[in-house]
């Protein structure tokens, strides 16, 4: 029995199998990336689209190991526990201070929403202005974007949570700067700058609660899975750093 369908369900069936097959497609594709874990590193990454990563470095699956066994398995965090302040309770009952932020002078010009995954942040130093790390952590990432800007990450480990920062646009790294190295609040990442796609002289800076380029993180473990959880997690309204701290709109002190 043959049944003609008119154009307008001739168009529905099309556009219907077409939605079919592109979700059978991004399934598959995420199942084989999760069964596959990466052992790259990426060393440049189209930052303005969030897409199209280019790989240009390889990395033994033991020296990725190396840069995460000091910080244990990734632990799933759960919505309940995002609350959190920039302080932290020791043994002796004193709070002691977690979250900072990332240069000694600053004020947002643009902050996050979904159209922008992070704040932009300025000084009237221009690249004089070091970039310091948000909390204490280690370096898990170095590369260049596809635009060519300088980019950092830190993976930091806060009562058995995990969280990455990015800093973007650097003019240049810190002296000694590698990665898998431990670095306090008061360690230099590089300086403010204007690298890549940019308008001027700023620090674009993401946090997210996930860790970068861990190949065992479900939902970071590499920069495609990160874009897409930062866009999930703003949904969520978990905008980075402004869930940890307070962050003002401008400042003369960390």
């Amino acid at each position: 029995m043959y049944i003609k369908l008119t154009e307008r369900q001739q168009l529905i069936v099309v556009i219907s199998l077409t939605f079919l097959i592109i979700s059978i497609f991004l399934q598959v594709d995420e199942y084989l990336a999760n069964k596959e874990p990466y052992t790259i590193s990426y060393e440049s990454v189209n930052i303005r689209d969030m897409t199209e990563p280019h790989i240009s470095t390889k990395i033994s699956k033991t020296g990725q190991e190396e840069i995460y066994k000091e910080l244990g398995d990734v632990a799933e965090v759960k919505m309940e526990s995002l609350n959190l302040s920039a302080t932290d309770t020791t043994n002796s009952g004193k709070p002691s201070r977690i979250w900072y932020l990332p240069t000694q002078i600053g004020s947002i010009t643009t902050y996050p929403n979904m159209g922008h995954v992070a704040y932009d942040i300025t000084s009237w130093r221009g690249t004089a202005e070091t970039i310091y790390p948000v909390a204490e952590g280690t370096v898990s990432g170095m590369y260049t974007d596809s635009y060519g800007a300088l980019i950092v990450t830190v993976l930091h480990n806060v009562n058995g949570k995990k969280y990455t920062s990015q800093y973007v646009h650097l003019s240049r790294y810190a002296n000694g700067l590698y990665v898998g190295k431990h670095v306090s609040i008061n360690d230099p990442l590089g300086q403010m700058g204007s690298t890549g796609w940019s308008t001027g002289t700023h620090l674009h800076i993401a946090v997210l609660d996930c860790a970068l380029f861990d190949p065992k993180d479900p939902n970071c473990y590499d920069l495609n899975a990160w874009y897409r959880y930062d866009k999930k997690r703003l949904s969520e309204n978990f905008y980075g750093l402004g869930v940890l701290m307070y962050v003002p709109h401008s400042w003369n002190s960390r």
